[in-house]
């Protein structure tokens, strides 16, 4: 259960990371900031963030509230 569930937020994090990695770019520039300058600590802020959000959620959906470990 628990291998699963470090697996099922790794591959959420693997696509909300590449979205954001896209999308924050591509902001910058319709806002004329410079991308390359702005976006590299925003990005890995939020990269990071939300990694622990989704392993830490997912930990607690899937391991207490489905399967009651706690």
């Amino acid at each position: 259960m628990l291998s699963g569930c470090v697996g099922m937020s790794l591959i959420v994090f693997m696509v909300v990371s590449s979205l954001v990695g896209t999308l924050i770019p591509m902001l910058f520039h319709k806002i004329h900031i410079d991308p390359a300058v702005a976006s590299g600590p925003l990005i890995t802020t939020t990269n990071d963030l939300v990694a622990v959000v989704v392993y830490y959620g997912l930990a607690m959906v899937v391991l207490i509230d489905l399967f009651h470990l706690a």
